[in-house]
């Protein structure tokens, strides 16, 4: 891990110019940070920042993002549940409790991907050109989840495209595969008379997670298959993910299962996985419940706020849940 350090934006370069580095894949930040690098878009979060996201808290309320461990019953993606079980210390004569999580994985409900997750299709390397031998367990592992540790805090700022689409007659069914578009993230912005700023953490709301959460068992057990869910997310385009890197967005997450539409092909290049993960070094979080937070934010017409996430420090870590708090 390593402190967050002042960063001179304007020498970043813009996305048209992508990739700096010789023999880098197109559209790479590959080198931008540094040929060692393993944090990504995360370094745009700066003590400046976090400084300034700490002056949105203006009430004291707190919203948790992360889902309860074993929300989906049964599991996405055919997922194993964590099995929990409670260990009473009776048999020492003491009254108390400890507890165990096992078989838990650590993307089997609200979580971030960390840039181990995906490497990329084509290229086959990881962001900033690690290879797939140097994703190792333990604090020598490149990068770990554990890099992230005590990163995740700055400006947080809420996309309700969810109601923007509502608002405009146009409602997206979430458990379908449909892609918001670009230009309605840009439109609910507006709408919200919300402005990204360098460092901002993105959460967009799709609707997602409050669709599924409102199903029937029967239908849940439909959807726990892999080949079988169907779920809404964002477009996945050079666009796109060009608008992200040319506002220094340092990550984004979604309320949908797997941030772009689900299914997506793993073959496909152009995939968001392999242009946010592999290619910028693009934090992506899934399954963030979102709804309270934007019924706050529609309330009081602020959809900025401080964010704190603070991933499982277990080192060479390929994902973990958020612990996230908005606090506004």
């Amino acid at each position: 891990m390593s402190a967050m350090q002042s960063i001179d934006f304007s020498r970043i370069p813009r996305f048209a110019d992508l990739p700096i580095k010789k023999g880098a894949p197109p559209e790479s930040s590959w080198g931008v940070f540094g040929d060692d690098d393993e944090l990504g878009c995360l370094n745009f979060l700066t003590p400046e920042a976090v400084v300034e996201a700490a002056a949105a808290v203006a009430y004291g309320r707190a919203f948790r993002l992360d889902a309860p461990i074993n929300y989906a019953d049964p599991p996405l993606f055919n997922r194993a549940p964590a099995r929990h079980t409670i260990v009473s210390f009776e048999r020492f004569g003491l009254l108390g409790h400890d507890d165990s999580l096992d078989a838990y994985n650590t993307q089997e409900g609200s979580q971030w991907d960390g840039l181990c997750h995906v490497g990329h299709v084509t290229h086959r390397k990881f962001y900033n050109g690690v290879t797939a031998d140097q994703i190792q367990d333990g604090p020598h592992g490149k990068l770990g989840i554990h890099r992230w540790a005590d990163r995740l805090v700055g400006r947080g700022v809420l996309i309700d495209v969810r109601k923007f689409t509502e608002e405009r007659g146009r409602a997206i069914d979430p458990l379908t595969d449909t892609a918001y578009s670009l230009d309605d993230l840009v439109g609910a912005l507006d709408a919200q008379r919300t402005t990204l700023k360098p460092g901002s953490i993105v959460l967009v709301r799709t609707g997602w997670i409050a669709a599924y959460r409102g199903s029937s068992a029967e239908a849940k057990r439909a959807m726990a298959p892999l080949h079988a869910l169907r779920a809404c997310g964002i477009e996945a385009s050079s666009r796109l993910v060009g608008w992200l890197w040319d506002h220094r967005v340092a990550a984004i997450a979604t309320d949908s299962p797997a941030v772009e539409p689900w299914p997506w092909s793993f073959q496909d290049e152009g995939a968001l996985h392999f242009r946010a993960l592999s290619l910028l070094g693009l934090p992506l979080g899934e399954q963030f419940v979102l709804d309270e937070l934007a019924a706050d934010c529609a309330r009081d017409g602020r959809y900025e706020f401080l964010l704190t996430s603070a991933p499982l420090h277990l080192e060479g870590g390929v994902a973990s849940p958020p612990n996230a708090l908005a606090i506004k």
